[in-house]
């Protein structure tokens, strides 16, 4: 099982696209499911035009990055973001 930080997604989003995008700051926003648990988390990064998506299924150790489009540029399974439960 691979181990990803809040960190790194900010770093997956800010590089697939290159250029400097240090000032943008990581946006996350959790939704809880019918038993109060954390369902799925989609991270962004602020500013614009947009940079992409990470959205993160914990319950099924997933974590899915997205284009400014909607199209996935990588899937991961069997990973967990470190403070997500």
């Amino acid at each position: 099982m691979d181990t990803f930080t809040e960190a790194d997604i900010r770093e997956k989003l800010s590089s697939h696209y290159g250029g400097d995008n240090s000032s943008r700051e990581p946006v996350k926003n959790e939704r809880t499911d019918d038993h109060g648990t954390v369902g799925s988390v989609v991270y962004s990064l602020s500013g614009s035009p947009p940079k992409g998506y990470a959205i993160v299924i914990p319950q099924l150790r997933r974590v899915n990055f997205y284009d400014n489009r909607g199209k996935r540029f990588r899937a991961m399974k069997d990973t967990v973001v470190d403070g997500l439960e």
